[in-house]
């Protein structure tokens, strides 16, 4: 960590000397400090969110970020932090963390003292202990991966509170959606920030707005009044630009500017796109879009699959049932890509009871197995073995999830 530290306050004092030219003067931040990762319990991003266990503070510097003002209320940046975190959530310690993220500030106040702004990135990320190692999401079910590099969007907030016009402190708070397949949240985190942070060049801090007007009056001596007729003058001209795109090329009365679908005939409702089954699904977010459907289905019919039967006492699949699995598989990819399905394995009442139980278990993940190996992601599957079903004797049931 001492190296990491000298590299980034090398890397601060080059900043520094560079874009504290009078050419740069205001447009330029940087922002210094220590960064918190909270690795909150799994799918409950809120739950225990300020529980030391789930939070890894890195002290001294561990984060640099970078920014440039392209206007008033926009600036990018590049943030970069790095140390050596714990993961409760995988119940790994002291392991090596990196993240890299360029993005957008949009500042609410910009010029204040109090001085608040959202922002938006994209970036990635390294962790190098997921290797080798399962994350239990439930009885049945577990999640891993064989990577460590990984693509990231964040998002959050950030306050600059200005104790001088150049000066002041800086905390932010964001969450971050780490990709890896097969993955719904169990990667992602999230990035607390706190620090200083400079600005270089001689912009004032304002108080109010009155303040911001009194500053341009007052400019006489400088010769720079002469600029609020030029400015009043853009702000006519863009009063008076209009948009004169008054097409609409499917006549259905929405002009093509507001269109999703202008070569269609649609509807005003759908952003003038097409109903074809008046199911009240638009067709390009309908995946049967010639059959009236039902939302849950994503456009589609109720869908229900064939059970898929067992010989007493086995839990292998037959050449019969690998072929039903290949059909139910396609329709899965690709007539219900959003859907996720309960997988319910049962017995007749033949046996004893716990080894019944142990059977049921056993035939729903066959078939489970077999849907995998067909390319469906398991984390859309939950396996539940149900035991004894008089009604429904030795078979397994497939069914679509209602939330």
């Amino acid at each position: 960590m001492k190296n990491v530290n000298f590299f980034i306050i090398a890397l601060f004092t080059f900043f520094s000397s560079v874009f504290s030219q009078e050419d740069s003067k205001e447009k330029w931040f940087i922002r210094i400090g220590a960064h918190d990762i909270n690795y909150y319990p799994i799918t409950s991003p809120f739950k225990g969110f300020f529980l030391k266990k789930n939070n890894s503070f890195i002290p001294i510097i561990s984060s640099i970020e970078l920014e440039h003002n392209i206007k008033k209320h926009i600036g990018l940046y590049l943030d970069a932090s790095l140390g050596m975190v714990d993961n409760p959530r995988w119940k790994i310690e002291n392991n090596f963390f990196l993240k890299l993220s360029p993005g957008v500030n949009l500042y609410i106040l910009p010029h204040k003292k109090f001085d608040p702004y959202l922002r938006f990135g994209v970036g990635y990320h390294k962790f190098n202990n997921y290797l080798n190692r399962e994350l239990r999401i439930s009885e049945t079910k577990y999640f891993k991966t064989n990577k460590k590099n990984f693509f990231l969007l964040d998002s959050g907030l950030g306050l600059n509170l200005w104790l001088v016009s150049n000066f002041g402190f800086n905390i932010q708070s964001t969450y971050n959606q780490v990709f890896a397949k097969q993955s719904d949240d169990y990667l992602n985190f999230w990035k607390h920030n706190v620090g200083l942070i400079f600005r270089f060049g001689n912009l004032q801090i304002h108080q109010d707005h009155k303040h911001d007007h009194k500053t341009v009056g007052e400019t006489n001596q400088d010769n720079y009044s002469s600029s609020v007729p030029v400015i009043k003058e853009k702000e006519e001209e863009e009063k008076k630009i209009c948009c004169n795109n008054q097409e609409d090329s499917d006549h259905d009365g929405v002009l093509d500017q507001e269109d999703f679908c202008p070569n269609q005939f649609g509807l005003k409702k759908f952003q003038g796109c097409p109903d074809t089954d008046l199911d009240n699904i638009p067709d390009h977010e309908d995946k049967c879009p010639n059959k009236f459907g039902k939302k849950e289905n994503q456009g589609c019919p109720n869908i229900v699959f064939s059970p898929i039967l067992f010989s007493s006492g086995k839990f292998s699949l037959s050449p019969h049932s690998l072929t039903m699995i290949n059909k139910i598989s396609e329709i899965m990819i690709n007539t219900l890509p959003n859907s996720k399905f309960y997988i319910n394995g049962y017995t007749d009442s033949n046996g004893k009871l716990d080894l019944n139980q142990t059977l049921s278990v056993k035939r729903a993940h066959s078939v489970f197995e077999a849907l995998v190996s067909k390319g469906v992601d398991s984390s859309r599957i939950e396996v539940r073995g149900l035991g004894i079903e008089k009604k429904k004797g030795r078979r397994v049931e497939i069914i679509i999830r209602k939330s």
